[in-house]
């Protein structure tokens, strides 16, 4: 069984722009990361729904669903109360990072990117010091390893 780890991640804003995408141990590089980025969010605006529609049971959009698991890879899927969404995808041992995602939102993508007075919402994420905290932040948690 392979390690832990974390492959890579996408912010997505509010109208479903990436507006910042990391990698770190990815295998296969992407042949076209800008159509990528697109199937990633019409995959998780297709799974939202399916998730809401099938439930038994009401689902608040916030908490229903946080992850998937393939046999190659587990997505992890966190959005926030003002709809910016956080995917990572890893190793599919990787346990649920949930908690993780949404410190990431609070401590990093708050401090350094909502409350930059520099940011606009529908521009890609550039903020040097996030983009360092979030590196430190990722690389210290026990899922990552390189």
């Amino acid at each position: 069984r392979r390690a832990n780890m974390i492959l890579n991640l996408y912010i997505y804003n509010k109208s479903g722009f990436c507006i910042y995408y990391e990698e770190w141990n990815r295998k296969k590089p992407s042949s076209n990361l800008e159509e990528e980025q697109k199937l990633m969010f019409g995959m998780l605006f297709s799974l939202r729904a399916f998730v809401t529609k099938t439930s038994p049971k009401p689902i608040d959009p916030q908490t229903g669903f946080h992850y998937y698991k393939t046999s190659s890879y587990k997505l992890h899927f966190y959005e926030t109360p003002t709809s910016v969404k956080f995917v990572v995808l890893t190793d599919p041992h990787t346990p649920d990072l949930r908690e993780e995602l949404k410190k990431l939102y609070s401590n990093i993508f708050v401090e350094y990117v909502v409350k930059n007075p520099l940011y606009r919402a529908d521009q890609p994420v550039k903020c040097e010091l996030f983009i360092q905290a979030l590196a430190k932040f990722i690389r210290f948690l026990p899922s990552f390893s390189s």
